[in-house]
């Protein structure tokens, strides 16, 4: 009875479905080339906070080291991606030692080309971006804008500054003055902002002003024909 169950299951399957050849299998396995944008399903998180996964239609799996999981700072995995989710990932290189995955890949490097596209866009629309201060270095100041960015002491504000300790944690309206995302260089300036600000409240401050009027003022600098007052 079960010889007969057994050959009835078989001739179902041969007569209904056709088994792939090796070479059928082999046609539609994508390669895998340095650079590519692939769709990988997370196998795994191993114990070094790695994503494991299979690169769909490749047939072969990868792996995406903690530091390139996020472009923005994360404590775990997790807060990313779980086990049979499917993400976005380029291919940074191949693997030699291929005992976590043929190719090493990275869901960082893919955001990080986006906000690139994004910063550049905005940058031709002559448009302003709100980035946080997240350093304070000699020559100026260290910014996240999606990618690492930099205020040039010279350009942070439109007068001398001596310490700028101050600045650290705090969000800073900016022009993107150069942009070259091949050279991971992002410069960017808040003196322009503060120059437009001060230009607009100089405008409305002189709109107020009438001959005759009796205003108060500081004594901001003496000069041998006179004295500038603010």
């Amino acid at each position: 009875m079960a010889k007969d169950f057994e050959a009835q299951v078989n001739n179902d399957v041969e007569g209904t479905e056709e088994i792939p050849s090796m070479e059928d299998l082999l046609e539609e396995t994508t390669e895998v080339k340095i650079g590519d944008v692939v769709k990988g399903e997370v196998l795994t998180i191993d114990e070094n906070n790695q994503l494991i996964v299979g690169i769909e239609g490749a047939g072969v799996e990868g792996v995406v080291p903690f530091r390139e999981i996020s472009a923005s700072p994360i404590e775990s995995p997790e807060e990313v991606a779980k086990v049979g989710d499917v993400l976005d990932l380029v291919v940074v290189r191949q693997i030699q030692d291929k005992e976590n995955g043929a190719f090493l890949l990275s869901r960082r490097r893919l955001e990080a080309l986006k906000v690139w596209d994004e910063l550049e866009e905005k940058k031709e629309n002559d448009e302003t971006i709100t980035v946080p201060v997240k350093r304070v270095v000699r020559g100026g100041l260290v910014v996240d804008a999606g990618v690492r960015g930099f205020i040039p002491a010279s350009m942070v504000e439109d007068h001398f500054v001596r310490d700028f300790s101050s600045y650290r944690d705090q969000e800073l309206e900016v022009k993107i003055v150069e942009i070259d995302p091949k050279e991971n260089r992002l410069i960017l300036s808040h003196r322009e902002i503060v120059a437009e600000q001060n230009k607009k409240l100089r405008e409305e401050k002189m709109a107020e002003f009438e001959e005759g009027q009796i205003v108060e003022g500081k004594v901001a600098r003496l000069a041998n024909f006179g004295a500038f007052i603010d």
